[in-house]
């Protein structure tokens, strides 16, 4: 039998953190379960992705990964995160061989990790599930942010590992590797010595370009350092394991590894809890799956008149932006309360003016709430694609003199600070919401810059104050450009030429990539952070 396992998400694109960090313990899982398959005679091949900058790059690297290899199954090792409250061990699965192994390896991992089993969950929206070319089951350990699971697994780690190895290889596996010390003194390799050994003031300063056996030393005691990664060279690898350490435990984040950073890592500081995302924040899954479905999605290879096709980061960066607004809405946030409203007879209301279009494809916008909120975005996806070819970096109009702060245009539909007043006070308060630095979960940045080349002087802002901040938030965190631009859009419509003009097109497709949207929201409601 040959096996494939990878840890989810990747070094440059990061999934849960909380007691622990997903990715960290995602490949020490991965690296112990292939050590004890291995040892055992079981084929098992091990990727992480150290490459990728965004989540759909991670995702096909890790799929394009998977399906080179020769193999019998496919397995993920991921974390959870809802909260504090959610806890327990669940495998996900979407093939009936994948369920009957699911369920097998669901209940082992409960009884080797002391948890509560959350059981096998059939799940149709997710990459590496539909993807793969073999029998897969995705692992989803356990919940980083309840203190019970974290303490349970840092206790039984080699059983829970013991127990996946066994059973995604069927067999009962004899001459496991020796049991590894438990948590924290948990440094897997047979060179290990522990740190006292070595009083930490005589640990010399570290940083790139070192190499030696002290480099060997903070390699080894770097939680989540790959195995295959320790070489004794302090290189750009091993620089940003540890910047992101001391990140996690509150240290000056330098790349220098000193006398703060030694004991840190002596004492084994606990990473510091992040604050709970932002109510309307959409989770890591939510948001792969979103994006899943922005890129299956008809409208993502229409060829918009004089402008293309969109690039990858607009269509599913308006997929999340929407899912976001339609979270507000059910919670029932003030700005996304107005952006629902029934149309108005009012030609500053592009529900209006686009009336006839809306009906000839049967989107009637007569009565408020979701449908006439979806067809708005709708109508918003070939609206940001003819004003700013669906850019978020999109600069000022250069063809005009307007570079006041109230009137310089920015972002994906070209609005400018002075529209503020026609939607007041939900515009600035969707700027007071989106500038707090607590809210920058909810920007989604990366989703939105896929695909998008950005040139140097589109990032230029003008004036000073609320206009010039605008303009910088409308590039920095697009989502506030999406909001501001619909309430525009039902308040002050003339302020776009496009729209005036009819240049803007509407699509059914578009409609039809927004209502599947609406459709995963409603059935994961459960699942959003």
């Amino acid at each position: 039998m040959r096996i494939v396992i990878s840890s989810g998400h990747g070094l440059h694109v990061r999934g849960a953190s909380g007691y622990i960090d997903e990715v960290d313990e995602a490949r020490r899982v991965v690296d112990r379960v292939a050590e004890v398959l291995n040892g055992a005679g079981v084929t098992t091949i091990v990727f992480h992705d150290n490459t990728s900058t965004s989540q759909s790059e991670n995702l096909d690297t890790i799929v394009n990964f998977h399906n080179r290899q020769t193999r019998d199954l496919d397995v993920s090792v991921h974390f959870n995160s809802n909260g504090s409250d959610a806890h327990g061990t669940e495998v996900l699965w979407t093939s009936d061989a994948g369920h009957t192994l699911a369920v097998d390896v669901s209940d082992v991992i409960s009884i080797a990790g002391h948890f509560a089993n959350r059981g096998a969950k059939e799940r149709n929206d997710l990459a590496f599930l539909n993807n793969t070319e073999e029998t897969a089951i995705l692992i989803e350990t356990c919940f980083v942010g309840n203190k019970g699971d974290v303490d349970n697994y840092k206790v039984h780690f080699n059983e829970i590992c013991n127990a996946i190895a066994e059973s995604i290889s069927g067999e009962t596996i004899t001459g496991i590797p020796p049991t590894q010390p438990d948590w924290p003194d948990r440094p897997d390799r047979p060179s290990w010595r522990p740190p006292e050994n070595i009083p930490v003031s005589e640990r010399p300063e570290l940083s790139e370009g070192d190499e030696g056996p002290h480099v060997v030393d903070l390699q080894t005691m770097l939680p989540g350092f790959g195995a295959s990664n320790i070489d004794g060279d302090f290189g750009p690898y091993t620089d940003e394991e540890v910047r992101n350490y001391q990140q996690s435990r509150g240290l000056d984040v330098d790349g220098i590894v000193g006398q703060q950073t030694w004991t840190a890592l002596y004492e084994n500081k606990p990473p510091i809890l992040p604050p709970p995302p932002p109510p309307h924040a959409l989770s890591m899954r939510d948001q792969e799956a979103i994006i899943a479905i922005a890129n299956a999605s008809a409208i993502s290879n229409y060829h918009w008149d004089d402008r293309g096709v969109a690039p990858t980061g607009y269509t599913q960066g308006m997929a999340l932006a929407f899912a976001q607004t339609y979270k507000k809405w059910k919670a029932g946030h003030p700005a996304a309360i107005k952006m629902a409203k029934a149309r108005k007879d009012s030609d500053k209301d592009a529900l209006n003016i686009y009336r006839d279009e809306f009906n000839i494809l049967g989107m009637e916008n007569e009565e408020d709430g979701v449908d006439t909120l979806r067809h708005l975005y709708a109508l918003m996806l070939g609206h940001g694609m003819r004003e700013s070819s669906g850019r978020h970096c999109e600069g000022r109009d250069m063809s005009a003199d307007n570079v006041q702060s109230d009137t310089a245009e920015a972002g994906l539909f070209q609005t400018s600070y002075n529209a503020h007043a026609s939607s007041d006070p939900e515009f600035d308060d969707l700027m007071e919401e989106y500038a707090d630095p607590r809210n920058e979960a909810t920007c989604y940045y990366n989703a939105f810059a896929e695909d998008v080349e950005c040139h140097d002087g589109e990032w230029d802002c003008y004036g000073s104050g609320a206009g010039y901040e605008f303009q910088k938030l409308c590039k920095d965190c697009p989502p506030i450009a999406v909001e501001t631009a619909a309430l525009t859009l039902r308040n002050l419509a003339n302020h776009y030429g496009p729209i005036i003009r009819r240049e803007t097109e509407l699509k059914a497709d578009a409609d039809n990539l927004f209502l599947a949207v609406q459709k995963y929201i409603d059935e994961h409601e459960p699942e959003v952070a």
